[in-house]
């Protein structure tokens, strides 16, 4: 799992008066943020399942693919301590188990038979809504008071947080702008009144703060380009996977194995996005791993993001297990 250790605040005033230097030798940096990169050894996964009338081959090979999932994640070998729970993207007002966990137990451990009972679990039928609001069910499943109350104890504070959906759509959430009685095709046609998928993110990372990790993986229809004539573009599910540190399949693939594979390994893998305790002055920003300097590059060190206010490791300088990240920066005011 990440843990994240106690930012160190370098007193302002002495710094700005006679310009103390901290250990890197830096002036006049007013905050540290220091990140410990552990291993993943807690994961709470939450699957959200596609339940419309065109989804019951994609189930079927979501319970498929699902013991490669456990393989890559390490919890076959009894490495990881998980939580996995499935939820459906039916949030119609009329669904009173809209962001319910399914089954009893209503999350499965390692102390159940989980194998066999998220196979028949995730197979959640083809009855639900035209209108698949995939986002809005999984923050719901975590944040609404009646929904936590039912599903209580799914989510831990030291875990990984992991959300993997599934959808031949694009996401429709709307907090129900649309009525239940409307047509989802009605859903392409209001995309000014889809809550963002920035307030999304936001709202994830915020589930476990910049203390926590959170990992979003998709298996949704590709672009347009690419043939995928089953499904629609997931387009709002694959922004945020590629925002919060996972992969994004393809529905149309006739095995989902592989996809189902690299979701599992990417739970368990190193960290690459640290999210600040304050928005920084970007000119000042300087990235440490292990006490080595490491330069802003997009392909092969780092990158700030001034809309999520995090810095992103790419390529071979994503940050090995056991290496403590430091950023040290100016505050520019607001967060």
């Amino acid at each position: 799992m990440m843990l994240r250790l106690s930012p160190v605040t370098l007193t302002l005033g002495l710094a700005l008066s006679v310009g103390c230097a901290n250990e890197h030798d830096i002036q006049r940096m007013d905050f540290e943020d220091a990140f410990y990169q552990a291993g993943t050894d807690m994961a709470d996964i939450l699957w959200v399942i596609d339940d419309s009338n065109s989804m019951a081959n994609e189930q079927m090979k979501v319970a498929q693919g699902f013991s490669q999932f456990m393989f890559a994640m390490g919890a076959a070998a009894e490495e990881v301590d998980f939580h996995i729970g499935v939820t459906t993207t039916d949030m119609d007002e009329a669904n009173e188990a809209r962001g319910l966990l399914v089954g009893e137990p209503p999350f499965l451990t390692r102390d159940d038979d989980f194998l066999p009972m998220f196979m028949e679990r995730v197979q959640v039928g083809t009855q639900g809504s035209d209108k698949e609001r995939g986002l809005q069910a999984a923050y719901h499943a975590l944040s609404d008071p009646d929904a936590v109350d039912f599903n209580d104890g799914f989510m831990r504070p030291d875990a990984v947080l992991a959300l993997v959906f599934v959808s031949d759509e694009n996401d429709c959430s709307d907090d129900n702008w649309l009525g239940d009685d409307m047509e989802g095709s009605l859903c392409y046609d209001i995309t000014d009144k889809l809550v963002s998928t920035a307030e999304y993110i936001r709202a994830f990372q915020g589930l476990k703060g910049i203390d926590g990790r959170v990992v979003v993986s998709t298996i949704v229809g590709p672009e347009v380009s690419e043939g995928c004539d089953e499904s629609w573009p997931g387009k709002r599910y694959s922004t945020i996977g590629e925002e919060l540190d996972g992969i994004n399949g393809n529905i149309c693939e006739s095995d989902y194995g592989e996809i189902i594979h690299d979701i599992g390994t990417r739970i368990g893998a190193p960290q690459r996005t640290f999210y600040l305790s304050y928005r920084p002055v970007e000119d000042s920003l300087l990235v440490y791993v292990d006490d080595e300097l490491v330069e802003p590059d997009l392909g092969s060190g780092w990158a700030y993001d001034d809309e999520f206010v995090s810095v992103g490791f790419h390529g071979d300088y994503v940050p090995d297990f056991g290496s403590t990240i430091s950023v040290v920066y100016d505050i520019g005011g607001g967060k």
